[in-house]
């Protein structure tokens, strides 16, 4: 491993046990084993840090996304496997040191930071919900739910839910229920979303 991917390993250890106000370029040095000043040969800064442990994640959430046009298919295949796929899919990508240090970070941070709050509103919120809406069209117009369902109101039931399982586990329990989280996230999300579409399907 070389000093750069200390540096990014390191910074996400720190930040998530002492918050990013917490944590200098200095201790960040001593953390890896190099001077203060050899930081500046990979990153111009402790923001830039902070930049790229924010890319890094958004690429880990992103990198196996199935395009609209693709997901439209699988629902062919039927609501609840595509489902069960997405989500085994979505938890493992959280299954890792490395994104659980993360998200746990950021949930804390955007209370005070307003980089880490746009961040989270954008990336983490929005974007994921707006992925939602696109597929609740989708559905309607495959009738798979009924034409006149409210597509926002289904996306955000649904992800919200999903999002208050990670806040339960990462703020509310931490870290009590750590061995259980990623099991009752598939599991727990699973439920909502059948409970969703059970209200909403066509012919019911």
């Amino acid at each position: 491993m070389n000093n750069k991917e200390k540096i990014f390993n390191v910074s996400i250890d720190l930040f998530s046990e002492h918050g990013y106000d917490g944590v200098s370029i200095r201790q960040i040095a001593r953390e890896v084993g190099i001077k203060e000043s050899s930081i500046y040969n990979h990153y111009k800064s402790k923001e830039a840090i902070l930049d790229a442990i924010l890319d890094y994640y958004v690429s880990k959430m992103t990198e196996d996304e199935i395009p609209a046009s693709q997901a439209s298919m699988n629902l062919d295949v039927g609501i609840e496997h595509f489902y069960r796929a997405g989500l085994e899919l979505y938890a493992s990508k959280l299954d890792s040191p490395e994104m659980l240090k993360i998200t746990r970070f950021v949930l804390i941070e955007m209370y005070h930071n307003e980089k880490i709050r746009n961040y989270v509103k954008s990336v983490m919120v929005e974007g994921p919900i707006n992925g939602w809406i696109e597929l609740f069209e989708l559905m309607k117009a495959k009738r798979v739910i009924k034409k006149d369902s409210d597509s926002r109101q289904l996306a955000e039931s649904f992800y919200f839910y999903g999002f208050y399982l990670m806040i339960e586990h990462f703020i509310i329990n931490y870290p009590e229920d750590d061995a259980r989280f990623m099991k009752n996230l598939a599991a727990k999300s699973e439920r909502q979303m059948k409970l969703i579409i059970n209200s909403v399907k066509e012919g019911e």
